[in-house]
């Protein structure tokens, strides 16, 4: 197998990250793009020297292997479909989904069609996330007993209206957890397991939007643990994402993509721990991060695709977030403690 070509479908600001990434790939090649607007495929064709096409069904007629889905959220499914349906092998930006129906499609369409999916989950493949994946793995924390994220981010009222689809449950499918949040709530996910069961409160405190800009849940996990997650968009000036998790044996806490607490009984702190700030701003800036964890993930996908095998993130694991999120949602809505895996 040579050269794997790609095909990006949405040359809006999140494709940058995924054909500069693919650039850098030996075993890549970015050959197409497609968009439905005018100005904005032209603009990518120029930036990027590649071919453009004025429809999907265009692109998908080529001889392109994996295409990139980078639309607004509530199209990610049905193209991701359409081209998992056209053989493509597919990497989908989060949410996978926006609902749950969609991500079952997705599913059902790869396993029939035998295509890998990707879904982007960027942060996985840090080396910080990493380190704290083979603690808990190795039972340095001891019993798990809580693991929490805390999602404090500003977005402008202004970041909102420059975009139709933001904000909008047709086309966003929520707000500060189904946009900004979904990251950090994947690696809460990732890192301590399943969760069982559920309450939330969603509220649109400060923005005029559809969906929430602010939110708060109680979790438990199926190992026992207790777990918290807060995510809002309305809050001055945005706060770097933080992530901590605790057993009876230790507690780590990761700030973006560092470390910033490592505190394990009976062990010194590593001595190559770094502490200073992420230089991820995010929280108060979207387009405030790097390439590397793209590059990571799309160089996973390639050697997932060549070597036959499932990528680290794949449409099992990109359901994972989209369930939780929409389990906050219905809880918030009915009151009621919801029940996952139902």
């Amino acid at each position: 197998m040579g050269r794997l070509k790609f095909g990006i479908i949405g040359c809006g600001l999140i494709s940058n990250w995924h054909a500069d990434a693919i650039l850098r790939i030996a075993d890549a090649e970015l050959v197409a793009a497609t968009d439905v607007s005018e100005k904005s495929r032209k603009a990518f064709s120029e930036k990027y020297n590649v071919k453009v096409y004025d429809t999907v069904e265009e692109l998908l007629a080529d001889n392109v292997d994996v295409v990139s889905i980078c639309t607004p959220s509530g199209l990610h499914a049905p193209l991701a479909i359409q081209a998992i349906n056209a053989g493509k092998h597919v990497i989908i930006e989060k949410p996978m989904a926006i609902t749950l129906e969609q991500a079952d499609e997705i599913i059902e369409a790869a396993e029939k069609n035998d295509v890998k999916v990707s879904v982007i989950s960027q942060l996985r493949f840090s080396n910080a996330v990493q380190r704290v994946k083979r603690a808990i793995n190795e039972n340095l924390l001891g019993k798990l007993v809580s693991g929490d994220v805390y999602m404090k981010f500003y977005r402008s009222q202004e970041y909102y209206d420059q975009s139709g689809w933001r904000g909008t449950w047709k086309m966003d499918g929520g707000g500060a957890l189904m946009n900004q949040g979904i990251h950090g709530i994947d690696l809460l996910c990732y890192l301590m397991g399943p969760v069982k069961y559920v309450h939330g409160f969603t509220r649109t405190l400060v923005r005029n939007i559809e969906v929430e800009d602010t939110a708060s849940a109680i979790l438990e996990y199926e190992n026992g643990a207790l777990g918290v997650i807060q995510g809002t968009t309305s809050i001055y000036p945005g706060l770097p994402r933080r992530i901590e998790i605790s057993g009876d044996k230790g507690t780590v806490i990761l700030e973006e993509d560092k470390i910033v607490k490592w505190c394990i009984e009976g062990q010194e702190t590593p001595a190559d721990l770094v502490s200073e700030s992420s230089t991820t701003r995010s929280f108060s800036d979207p387009a405030a991060f790097g390439i590397e964890g793209h590059l990571l993930q799309i160089s996973d996908m390639v050697d997932a695709i060549k070597s036959n095998r499932r990528p680290m993130v794949d449409q099992y694991e990109g359901r994972k977030p989209v369930e939780l999120i929409l389990a906050i949602y219905e809880s918030s809505r009915t009151g009621k403690t919801v029940k996952l895996g139902k």
